[in-house]
């Protein structure tokens, strides 16, 4: 299959994925904010593959490592704003976005500690803070300090692609590669668990998309705008809603965030040194000619995903 063919049907079925959720609704809104930047994400990925991303555990824990970071930084976030009513943002219906995100019942935090365990052994951590490149440090920033609607966002970005994505495909090549021990990051969204992969799909659009159904303050703001498409008798566009357009905004952002990690990694597989350099002179420029063709890494602000868990 070649490259065009195969991102053709990456598209299709992102696409399709994309359409299962409702007209207007905010599951369609944020999938078509990321929609070029999870292109250039899926090209990344696929060159980091080529590249000997799972050759090599060290390749393979230092991209583990960045989104483990992210990903700790975006769960604690969350707790803390579960439990501190003092924040910027904090009323009933901002809490109660984080709380709907949370009563799906996902938290990768552990089992990617688990899995870089596996990989670099007792020190992973000591290890994984010294390979933290500074896209990663700009988005645990980031994070540290999110509101409510740009959690909910974030959880959009960096659990959507393990819970709705293709990410539990690569478990059998990371278990070939480094062991069954390696792969406790895909536990929870694989197998017939909550009706398999499609009743997980299906459950996280709809949270999506009924995510603001309660917000009384959302309504208020849109009352005055929707009240003429009601008065015509037309279907009311929730997109007017402020946080609505807040969450998918925040999605490309953090969308963006993801590719430029996956471009900052400067882990080599052991093999480099017997390649010649023209070959990853090569594997370099194909990077970058993906990038070139997508629109390059300020596109995506204009969807991980992919990560490489995408």
């Amino acid at each position: 299959m070649s490259n065009k063919t195969g991102d053709e049907a990456v598209d299709r079925s992102t696409a399709k994925v994309r359409d299962q959720g409702r007209p207007h609704g905010l599951f369609r809104g944020c999938m078509d904010q990321i929609r070029t930047s999870h292109t250039i994400g899926q090209s990344l990925r696929s060159a980091a593959l080529a590249a000997g991303l799972l050759t090599d555990a060290k390749c393979y824990a230092e991209l583990l490592g960045q989104f483990y970071m992210v990903t700790a930084a975006l769960e604690s976030r969350m707790e803390e704003l579960l439990h501190n009513s003092g924040s910027s943002d904090c009323n009933l219906d901002s809490q109660a976005l984080v709380a709907k995100v949370k009563s799906l019942g996902y938290s990768f935090k552990v089992d990617y500690e688990r899995d870089l365990h596996s990989l670099l052994g007792p020190k992973w951590n000591s290890t994984i803070q010294s390979w933290t490149t500074e896209p990663a440090k700009r988005y645990i920033r980031r994070l540290e300090s999110a509101t409510h609607v740009e959690c909910a966002a974030a959880a959009f970005i960096l659990h959507g692609p393990l819970v709705i994505g293709g990410g539990a495909m690569l478990k059998p090549r990371v278990e070939k590669a480094f062991g069954e021990d390696a792969t406790h990051v895909f536990e929870s969204v694989i197998g017939a668990k909550r009706g398999g992969r499609s009743g997980r799909r299906r459950e996280f659009i709809e949270l999506y998309d009924t995510l603001l159904d309660d917000a009384e303050e959302a309504a208020a703001e849109s009352r005055v705008e929707n009240s003429e498409s009601r008065q015509n008798g037309d279907e009311v566009d929730p997109s007017r809603d402020v946080r609505f357009k807040a969450i998918v905004e925040a999605c490309g952002e953090f969308m963006q965030l993801n590719n430029e990690i996956m471009l900052a990694v400067r882990q080599a597989p052991w093999w480099r040194k017997y390649v010649a350099a023209s070959a990853m002179a090569a594997v370099s420029a194909l990077i970058w000619r993906l990038l070139a063709i997508n629109g390059g890494p300020g596109a995506a602000v204009t969807i991980g995903s992919s990560n490489i868990t995408a």
